[in-house]
């Protein structure tokens, strides 16, 4: 076996090849383009099989797919996790490549970074895509806020929108200045355009996801819809990779921190590592589970968050619990291929008799 690292940068690549003694065998930069990968596999002598390794960054699924296509098994992992192995005083692109040479050849690299498939990808853009736009939009009526604030105006109640806002003020005894009505117009024109955007993303979302099995399960869950149950199926990817639901919620960031030194354990607020969107969107479907869902399917659900504020927890922390323990049930709905069973999560019925 033979072990090549990769230090890929957008215009050109470093690789290190060494042995199984960790001997270099070759160090060449390359321009990181199909052909120049192409190249690469193909000078190397196919006596051994090859292991390729390299840093997540805005190139790895282009060299993923590249040297994969080339029949090079390729491991990526987390700069930051990698450095704290092969750490080194001198920085240098050629240093980068040696030691993740290094690393695959002792086996000593983190846990590789998983690289889900092609459709998987696009949803996960997507989904970010459409967060990135709604963002865009809420900003322009924050700012349309801002200037009818400014303007000594008071903010009308209840109006989502720039257009609303121009409305309601407009109509009122004094109306508006022409700059501050000619602003407000901007701000309504600007939504007005991220809503065609949303509209076109949220099409292309629903292309992928409509008649998908796995995301209509995840949909029989009290407090996930559509957009909720497609966040979780495209950031989960593969279930199988996660060997219990703990693990997964650890990877979505919404276990607590630790800190144990001899007797003494502290638990403190989540990791926060993953997604920042899926957790984002579990939190919001734990809420709207707390606050809006009636249905019987719901209350098992619920009295996790009643159980904790009955012992002094904060909402908030109820809020963060139970979306935990939704993205726990969604790992055994996809896991074992069902759907929610709320009689499932009910306490265990005992025999013992009634004392009068």
């Amino acid at each position: 076996m033979r072990y090549l690292g990769l230090d890929v940068h957008s215009k050109a690549t470093v690789a290190e090849l060494v042995d199984g003694t960790g001997a270099v065998l070759r160090t060449r930069r390359l321009p990181t383009t199909a052909e120049g990968f192409a190249t690469l596999v193909n000078d190397l002598s196919p006596v051994e099989d090859l292991l390729a390794g390299q840093e997540v960054g805005g190139m790895t699924y282009f060299v993923h797919d590249l040297l994969t296509a080339l029949g090079v098994k390729v491991l990526s992992f987390n700069a930051q996790h990698l450095r704290m192995i092969c750490s080194s005083r001198k920085k240098t692109d050629r240093r980068d490549a040696h030691w993740i040479a290094k690393a695959l050849q002792s086996g000593m690299t983190p846990h590789p970074v998983y690289v889900p498939v092609a459709e998987i990808r696009r949803l996960r853009s997507l989904l970010s895509q459409r967060n990135a736009v709604a963002q865009e939009r809420r900003r322009w009526y924050l700012r349309a806020r801002s200037y009818l604030r400014g303007a000594g105006h008071l903010v009308p109640r209840g109006a989502r929108g720039a257009a609303r806002l121009l409305a309601v003020a407009g109509s009122g005894p004094d109306g508006l200045d022409e700059h501050l009505s000619g602003s407000l117009e901007m701000c309504a024109r600007q939504q007005l355009v991220l809503l065609e955007e949303l509209r076109r993303v949220d099409a292309a979302i629903l292309e992928i996801t409509s008649g998908v099995e796995a995301i209509e399960r995840l949909k029989t869950i009290p407090g996930i819809g559509d957009r909720v149950s497609a966040a979780i199926y495209a950031w989960v990817g593969e279930v199988s990779r996660f060997p219990n639901a703990r693990s997964l919620t650890a990877y979505a960031g919404l276990v607590p921190s630790v800190w144990s030194s001899a007797e003494v354990t502290r638990l403190g607020g989540i990791t926060k590592q993953g997604s920042p969107e899926l957790r984002r969107l579990l939190v919001q479907a734990a809420h709207v589970l707390l606050t809006r869902a009636r249905s019987e399917a719901a209350v098992p659900l619920q009295a996790l968050s009643a159980r904790m504020r009955s012992s002094g927890s904060r909402y908030k922390v109820a809020v963060v619990a139970t979306a935990r323990h939704l993205l726990r049930v969604a790992y055994y709905v996809l896991r074992d291929g069902t759907t929610y069973d709320p009689t499932r999560l009910l306490p265990p019925a005992t025999d013992e008799p009634a004392v009068a």
